[in-house]
């Protein structure tokens, strides 16, 4: 886990950046990640997670950047295994961000048959592949594709909230992401 969520650390400025700049939506995006609810507190959230049994090894850091982190692992029966990360941008208390990275790169077509189920169809070919362009000269190593999956939602709730799948060589990282939590 240490190493995933180490490759990972330089991401969360980057992806505040770039997130700001999407510009279409097929499909409601997520509302957050399993009970953790994007807007949530960090206590709000950190009651959530010590009540799900399938969360474990919590930790909490904070950045140099002032970004508060909250890192554990999914050991759950109707899920892969999976390292987490959730992330309360520096200057608010509010979940935007959550990460998690799959170890098993040959999980990586249960992964994408479960977020369709949830999701719908990823975006289409052509606005994934202008996000990869956009975003893999400052991933940590070069990420082997990219899958996107977002809507419109309404203008106030769900509205910038989305799901990327990169595939890297040796693990996956799945993002949900809400947009309008960092500035």
């Amino acid at each position: 886990m240490v190493r995933l969520i180490r490759a990972a650390a330089g991401l969360v400025g980057g992806l505040a950046a770039l997130a700001l700049s999407a510009i279409a939506w097929a499909e409601p995006g997520p509302e957050g990640y399993r009970s953790a609810e994007f807007g949530m507190s960090f206590e709000a959230v950190m009651a959530e997670l010590d009540g799900d049994d399938a969360v474990v090894n919590l930790s909490v850091v904070e950045t140099d950047d002032g970004d508060v982190l909250i890192d554990g692992e999914l050991a759950a029966d109707d899920a892969p295994p999976a390292d987490l990360r959730y992330v309360f941008p520096a200057g608010s208390d509010a979940l935007a961000l959550v990460l998690t990275f799959h170890p098993d790169v040959a999980q990586r077509e249960a992964v994408v048959a479960r977020l369709t189920s949830r999701y719908g169809q990823p975006w289409e070919e052509e606005m994934a592949e202008w996000w990869f362009e956009q975003l893999q000269a400052d991933m940590p190593q070069p990420p082997q594709s990219l899958m996107v999956w977002g809507g419109d939602g309404d203008a106030v709730a769900q509205r910038g909230r989305l799901v990327r799948l990169w595939t890297f060589d040796d693990y996956l990282s799945v993002e949900y992401l809400d947009t309008q939590r960092f500035e």
